[in-house]
């Protein structure tokens, strides 16, 4: 029984800079002269194309876009958009510009040269015309960027064909909004940002003011549901029940979750169909759907939070409470019962509110079954004073979850659970007032409180709530708004 849960993820953001990037602000910064002479956002719209999945009589099964990195025909998408694992299509077709307000000319054929599953990156190859003849494409190609010197509030420009910008290209202009560190990915995995990203424009063009490519448009929302543009999850136990289920409030994540995947990530498959070598994933998995999979067999517990992540994916100090002047907070975890391939997400809050450039939804797990891992919530400067939650969700079901002090008066105090009823207890959950679910079991899988025991809890001084359970889930107690502040004594009868 949970009253939140609780998640892996880890989001940096770097170094803020200019919205406008007119004036020189650290690295990644572009001047006016450089702006002058980089190409119009039309020149940029060239050397986006759409990609086709066709079935064997020609008729798309679905669409994407994709940027041209290379004049011979290269080019860079998600592997979602050219997934061929299972056989859904026939042939790839790739439609090109002509004229930037008319749809795009169906024109080549091409094959996947280098995908990896795992960060859902691909690199595709024109190698022919419809008709199968050979072809030298000659495309306009796009300079690749620098997505490590990407820096918070930098204007962006998405192109790509979304399904709902009708049959031409659609440009989006946005700013970076925050950035996402995830294990066991090194610096930057997601480049998050508050422009528009739905279901065709995944696999494009996410361009900087320099006109250079320094991410790809990735979905990774809940819903690519094209009519559905607000989603909400059951993640917050409004009710107050111990149950996270539809009598809840959903939770509004927005009917798009804006990720770009950085340049970075996909240099390696880019140089590795440049070389005509077979691509190898740093991962060393090839993450499948997984179908029919039981959630029950899942577990996270042991959540821990702390002020940073070693080299060797350990916590740096653990803390009940993180002090005030913090610029991260971290959370760290076991877990069982997990399969490559399975859809997880990560969503933090702050104070109650969703902090949607800090959250990753439906992205592959590839951490395989049984292990620990982590995720940070980082911040250029200080982090906010409040209180910080996270859920952790697998399959859209709620896992676990926890919340932590970032701030504040909050030293460790006693709390003393006493059992004078007449069953042992199995389950404590002690959550702070302001938190939106219940947290983790503070006894564990394994611990109970037995007839006649008591058992001390060091928590961070604060008002809190209290559920207490019995073996067969059933309530012994329930408390709401207990002055913690000095710690205290809480019996069962």
């Amino acid at each position: 029984m949970l009253r939140l849960t609780l998640l892996t993820l880890a989001v940096i953001l770097e170094s803020a800079a200019c919205g406008g990037g007119t004036e020189p602000d650290g690295p990644g910064s572009t001047t006016p002269a450089e702006v002058a002479s980089t190409p119009t956002t039309g020149g940029l719209a060239r050397s986006v194309v759409q990609i086709l999945a066709l079935d064997s009589t020609g008729t798309p099964i679905w669409t994407g876009s994709g940027t041209v990195v290379s004049p011979d025909g290269l080019i860079l998408t998600n592997a979602h958009v050219v997934d061929d694992r299972f056989d859904e299509y026939e042939d790839l077709a790739v439609a090109v510009i002509a004229e930037i307000d008319e749809p795009p000319d169906p024109s080549f054929l091409a094959e996947v040269v280098a995908v990896d599953y795992a960060i859902d990156l691909a690199v595709i190859r024109i190698v022919s015309d419809l008709n199968g003849n050979a072809v030298e494409p000659e495309l306009p190609p796009i300079a690749l960027g620098d997505s490590e010197n990407v820096n918070l509030g930098d204007s962006l420009r998405i192109l790509g064909f979304p399904g709902i910008g009708g049959e031409t290209i659609t440009l989006t202009e946005g700013s970076v909004s925050g950035f996402t560190s995830q294990r066991p990915i090194a610096g930057r995995a997601w480049i998050k940002t508050d422009a528009t990203i739905s279901g065709g424009n995944s696999g494009g063009l996410a361009a900087n003011l320099a006109g250079e490519i320094i991410g790809i448009p990735t979905i990774v929302g809940s819903s690519e549901d094209l009519d559905t543009l607000v989603d909400c999850r059951y993640v917050v136990d409004t009710n107050r029940d111990g149950i996270i289920d539809t009598g809840d409030s959903c939770v509004p994540v927005g009917g798009f979750i804006n990720g770009l995947r950085p340049i970075a990530l996909a240099i390696p498959l880019v140089e590795a169909a440049q070389e005509e070598r077979t691509y190898v994933s740093a991962f060393d998995i090839d993450p499948e759907p997984v179908a029919g999979f039981d959630t029950e067999d899942i577990f996270f517990n042991n959540l821990i939070f702390a002020d940073g992540v070693t080299d060797d994916d350990l916590p740096e100090s653990v803390f009940a409470a993180l002090p005030t002047g913090s610029t991260e907070v971290c959370a760290f975890w076991d877990y069982e019962g997990m399969s490559d391939g399975l859809s997880w997400e990560a969503l933090w809050f702050n104070n109650g509110e969703l902090v949607e450039s800090g959250s990753i939804t439906e992205v592959t797990w590839f951490g395989g079954e049984t292990g620990n891992w982590w995720v940070c919530y980082v911040e250029e400067f200080l982090l906010p004073e409040g209180l910080y939650e996270l859920v952790l969700s697998v399959e859209d079901e709620v896992q676990s979850g926890d919340s932590v002090f970032v701030g504040g008066d909050h030293p460790l105090v006693e709390v003393e659970v006493a059992n004078e009823g007449i069953v042992p207890v199995c389950f404590v959950y002690i959550s702070p007032s302001q938190a939106e679910n219940w947290g983790q079991d503070e006894l564990g899988p394994a611990e109970i409180i037995d007839i006649g025991e008591v058992r001390t809890f060091f928590l961070p001084a604060a008002m809190y709530d209290l559920l207490i359970e019995d073996c067969d889930s059933e309530p012994l107690a329930e408390e709401y708004e207990l002055d913690m502040s000095e710690g205290g004594t809480l019996t069962v009868s």
